[in-house]
């Protein structure tokens, strides 16, 4: 009895002993943090992850990717029956790129061939969703920008409306010529494709350096603006190497399971992987931009 006693007096102090352990852990980890520099590499990383929590990027990922799915996307399919002749020219081409074989590229293909079949029908819809939603996408970039520099703009005017539009329809005419990049050069050897990788990434850091200057009122100079440009042009133009590998996996996997809306759920998330490389680039360029002026101070 006294054996057993014991044995169950450990069990019940085990429980009691690893929550002090853990504990300990998580102190010392906040000891290691608050103890970092600022200005230091280590102390402009641990400012650079608070800053993308206390400015609830990952909330503003989500709106900017249901903005972008809602607006972008339906324009994107009526963009490309346009340029492209044959209605299904373009699921052939997506299909062909990404290597979508068996049930999933039908399923793939039956999503995007019905927007070439029926394209009066879509470029309405695709209208009407730019009309009444499209504001809502450069909103979202505004306030994702003012969380993460920590301005105050005040209540949105009719300059600001026009700002949103604009910073949408600017995404708009990148969508545009990377359809028409695509369609001229389909067919091509791949090398073509590599080959203007860099004019991409120069027209991608111009975009996320002129939208984000125009949304906050051009209080934040662009030099201020450019490290943040930068990692989120790397970071989507990374994102379109990784869709050989990835996206298909994410296509097959929710496509086995969902069917068709699955198609749209891969779509979705890979659209917000896209928008929360843009939301942690937001919150790098104020983080730099400090680290630098307390270094210039010293």
């Amino acid at each position: 009895m006294t054996a057993r006693a014991g044995h169950g007096h450990v069990r019940r102090r085990l429980p009691v002993r690893l929550w002090y352990r853990r504990n300990a852990v998580l102190e010392g980890g906040r000891q290691w943090v608050d103890r970092q520099d600022p200005v230091s590499r280590k102390g402009a990383a641990i400012t650079w992850v608070r800053r993308y929590r206390l400015a609830d990027g990952q909330l503003y990922a989500l709106l900017i990717t249901a903005y972008m799915f809602m607006t972008l996307l339906p324009a994107l399919l009526v963009l490309s029956s346009y340029v492209e002749k044959d209605p299904h020219a373009l699921a052939d081409h997506v299909t062909r790129r990404l290597g979508l074989t068996g049930s999933t590229a039908s399923l793939f293909h039956n999503v995007l061939q019905g927007v070439g079949e029926r394209r009066v029908g879509a470029t309405i819809i695709a209208i009407g969703d730019l009309a009444f939603f499209g504001a809502g996408f450069g909103r979202a970039l505004q306030l994702a920008h003012t969380r993460a520099w920590q301005v105050s703009l005040g209540k949105p005017v009719l300059v600001d409306q026009l700002r949103y539009i604009a910073a949408l329809f600017g995404l708009v005419a990148l969508l545009l010529l990377f359809v028409v990049q695509a369609a001229t050069i389909s067919g091509q050897p791949g090398w073509i494709a590599w080959a203007v990788t860099p004019g991409w990434l120069i027209a991608v850091v111009a975009y996320f350096v002129w939208a984000p200057h125009s949304l906050l009122h051009g209080r934040i100079p662009v030099r201020r603006l450019l490290p943040g440009a930068v990692l989120a042009a790397l970071g989507i133009v990374g994102m379109r190497v990784l869709s050989h590998f990835l996206l298909v996996r994410w296509l097959n996997w929710y496509s086995k399971y969902y069917g068709g809306f699955g198609i749209l759920m891969a779509l979705f998330f890979w659209l917000m992987l896209a928008a929360t490389i843009v939301v942690v680039a937001a919150a790098l360029s104020p983080v730099l931009a400090e680290r630098r002026d307390a270094l210039v101070r010293r």
